[in-house]
């Protein structure tokens, strides 16, 4: 056996303790695992003498055959869990001569990646939700300010056919003089006043008649009026909420890609680099 390799099996026990994670190590010659060292959790079942042949297509052997450093992300079905490998040729005068291996497990790195995924697929939902709602939320407040011009034009209406019913109160007024001073002349004829009379008694009723039917219009305005202020102003407010929640939404939108970012710097992290 070559002395560098012997030198390499020696010191098995300090390559495995330079790792952060829990790690089993492989040595191997041109032909065969001479050294393996299982890790606490991490343990391969790789036996020292088996071929180098037998783990054709894996990390250790692709690096001895290439004579280049390899990392890579392998999957659990050559070994029965998912794991990250590294192998490193050993030379001795310009000649491959061996390979050292270290195999950590992915189970960490993997699991961040799955959660990484679902957050940034979860953030990807919640954000067109929020556009959705934010959209939505200008829309109402679109609808409310249109609502709101409509009640000033009614209340606009309002105010000139107040202006119509004032116009009814003072001709009721003047038709009520006017049906008191024919009752007065109509008196004052006698027997020949008498058809005039009755004109005089119908032309009050008529004025009275109106007088209360604009009152009773007037005060049915001003109710209507009060609604619609009511109304109004209610809008307005709603109109403010949905404003300052929209622009809440924005801002969230906002987080979101930021977290969207952070998800993404996570998936970035985990994958395995050669």
């Amino acid at each position: 056996m070559h002395a560098k390799l012997q030198a390499i099996i020696d010191s098995i026990d300090f390559y495995q303790v330079t790792y952060p994670e829990d790690a089993c190590i492989i040595v191997a010659d041109t032909e065969k695992v001479i050294a393996y060292k299982p890790g606490k959790q991490v343990d391969l079942k790789v036996c020292v003498g088996d071929s180098v042949d037998k783990y054709r297509g894996t990390t250790t052997e692709k690096a001895l055959s290439s004579g280049r450093f390899i990392r890579e992300e392998r999957s659990a079905e050559d070994f029965g869990m998912a794991y990250i490998a590294s192998a490193q040729p050993i030379f001795e005068g310009g000649q491959v001569i061996g390979v050292i291996s270290a195999i950590l497990s992915n189970e960490k790195m993997d699991h961040m990646r799955i959660l990484a995924t679902e957050l940034s697929s979860s953030v990807e939902e919640m954000t067109a939700t929020n556009e959705e709602l934010a959209k939505a939320s200008v829309d109402v407040s679109d609808r409310l300010e249109e609502l709101s011009r409509f009640s000033e034009s009614m209340t606009g209406d309002i105010q000139q056919i107040n202006t119509i019913v004032d116009l009814v109160k003072d001709l009721a007024m003047k038709s009520k003089i006017l049906g008191l001073n024919a009752s007065i002349e109509a008196a004052r004829s006698g027997e020949h006043g008498r058809g005039f009379a009755v004109v005089a008694t119908e032309i009050q009723k008529m004025s009275q008649s109106s007088t209360e039917s604009a009152n009773s219009i007037t005060n049915q305005l001003e109710s209507i009026k009060q609604a619609i202020d009511q109304v109004n102003e209610s809008a307005n407010q709603i109109a403010a909420f949905t404003q300052q929640f929209s622009a809440s939404m924005y801002k969230l939108t906002d987080a979101y890609k930021g977290v969207n970012n952070t998800a993404e710097k996570l998936m970035h992290i985990s994958e395995v680099k050669n």
